[in-house]
């Protein structure tokens, strides 16, 4: 069964994404003094029940790790603390809970053409489908969604049979779905234009930053970008359904002892995209540790990068869930172990350009331009070489 499948997993490392931590505080309406004042309006106005009838004494709210472009937090409600020492008794209601997931949609979201009205729809699809929580509500800043306990994956975790064999298969079954979305192909292109231009506008009057990007953009990031188009495009992989964010952060083990499963959440950038992108940004992300306690917050492990055997066995596993002829089997695994290689590169050029930008428009905590300084050095060596090898080096 489940727990007997990711009951090891256990006790190897408790690494807590629910770990509570300090995060900024973000005030959204001008009548309030504090964030707790700002989340006690919204879930009284959106949860209501027993919240839209509590008083702000009732109500607990904690920051949360897990999450390096949103805000989240967990809200609970305290129905009766037990001395009865001024709360009022609530009454709880059925299918209303007591304890949610808040999320504030981070800075980046309005510098990249964030479209509320696809993010909403793409996330009650999806939770309709149990790829993501349960969503009790939605609104312009954020969503309220099911709480429930879990802790991110460390690479090495997911190098395991079983959970690679469980990454597969939902890559498999997600890119089988059909959404009401733009399917023009194109997508990766339009994204990685977006997010230099972005990279390549940002200043910064603190003198260590400003020294910091000066070291990362002296790689003439527009020279690579172009270099980078000329090995990945053209393009004649399968446009599917994407997640586009595949990646050790993303991956959780959630559930109690009896019913251990793994989730995969950041699904915020699903869009059509190129097939093989979410190989190759998964295989690329796999060097990076997202649980260090201390900054910058994130780890750097090369030798966590599956190795050739383990990037073909992955892409066999998928393909095999495919509906294929079994002699276009071959020719499937071939085309996306090619372009995966690629997009690995893409992938990186891509999280240079976004920690750069996070690192100018939002307050979390986590060194974006220490994260951007390392995918920069592996963009650098793309003019000299057509594949990704160089990633193991």
């Amino acid at each position: 069964g489940i727990n007997a499948e990711y009951g090891d997993l256990e006790s190897n490392y408790t690494r807590a994404v629910t770990a509570e931590c300090q995060l900024p505080h973000l005030i959204k309406n001008d009548n309030v003094t504090n964030f707790r004042e700002q989340a006690f309006q919204w879930v009284q106005t959106y949860l209501g029940g027993p919240w839209a009838r509590a008083d702000l004494k009732h109500f607990r709210c904690k920051g949360m790790r897990g999450d390096l472009t949103n805000y989240l937090y967990t809200c609970k409600l305290i129905v009766w603390d037990g001395e009865n020492d001024g709360l009022k008794i609530l009454k709880t209601e059925k299918d209303v809970p007591t304890k949610v997931t808040l999320k504030v949609y981070g800075e980046i979201d309005s510098h990249q053409g964030f479209n509320s009205v696809e993010m909403m729809t793409l996330n009650i699809i999806l939770a309709e489908r149990h790829y993501v929580p349960r969503i009790h509500a939605i609104f312009p800043d954020g969503r309220f969604e099911e709480y429930e306990k879990g802790r991110q994956l460390r690479a090495t975790e997911i190098r395991k049979a079983e959970v690679s064999s469980h990454l597969a298969d939902f890559l498999s079954e997600y890119h089988k779905m059909v959404m009401p979305f733009g399917k023009k192909a194109g997508r990766l292109e339009d994204m990685l234009d977006h997010y230099h231009s972005m990279a390549l506008s940002v200043e910064f009057e603190d003198e260590d930053k400003a020294r910091m990007l000066k070291k990362i953009i002296r790689y003439n990031i527009e020279e690579e970008l172009e270099t980078l188009k000329d090995i990945c495009f053209p393009c004649h992989d399968e446009v599917v359904f994407c997640h586009n964010n595949l990646s050790e952060g993303n991956i959780l083990l959630c559930g109690q002892k009896d019913d251990r499963r793994i989730q995969v959440v950041g699904s915020d950038l699903s869009a059509y995209n190129y097939r093989s992108y979410d190989f190759g940004n998964f295989f690329a992300s796999m060097q990076f540790d997202f649980g260090s306690p201390k900054y910058p917050y994130f780890e750097r492990d090369r030798s966590t990068i599956p190795s050739e055997g383990e990037r073909r066995e992955f892409i066999v596993r998928y393909v095999r869930r495919l509906d294929l002829a079994v002699a276009n089997q071959k020719i499937a695994e071939d085309k996306i172990f090619e372009y995966s290689e690629k997009f690995m590169l893409a992938s990186h050029f891509l999280r240079g350009c976004w920690g750069i930008v996070q690192a100018d428009v939002s307050e979390l905590q986590f060194g974006y331009l220490d994260y951007a300084w390392r995918p920069s050095r592996h963009t650098s060596s793309i003019r000299s070489s057509t594949t990704c090898r160089s990633l193991e080096c």
